[in-house]
């Protein structure tokens, strides 16, 4: 794969996941967190294609590429809204905590 095509798929996902789920955190605790759920998954992935334990769908390598894509997308999520975070955010989940 080259560089504008991995670009291409990361804007697509992007592109994707942001009509899907409109919706994004507001507080940069939350946002991050979607972001490591996606890397956590991308590394569950990696790690079955080296040790093919447990019972995943899909070939790894296909696997590896829609969570590493998936991943580059949230983190470009995570950028976009960098301005718009506050520790003293509004969110329902930063309320609760206070």
């Amino acid at each position: 794969m080259t560089f504008d095509e991995a670009l291409q798929i990361i804007t697509e996902e992007y592109e994707r996941a942001s009509t899907a789920i409109p919706s994004w955190p507001i507080d940069p605790i939350h946002a991050a967190s979607v972001v490591a759920e996606e890397a956590g998954e991308l590394l569950q992935a990696a790690n079955d294609s080296v040790y093919p334990t447990h019972n995943h769908s899909g070939p790894a390598y296909e696997r590896m590429r829609k969570e590493a894509t998936q991943t580059a997308a949230m983190a470009l999520r995570f950028l976009v809204g960098l301005e718009n975070y506050s520790p003293d955010s509004k969110s329902p989940q930063v309320r609760r905590l206070k």
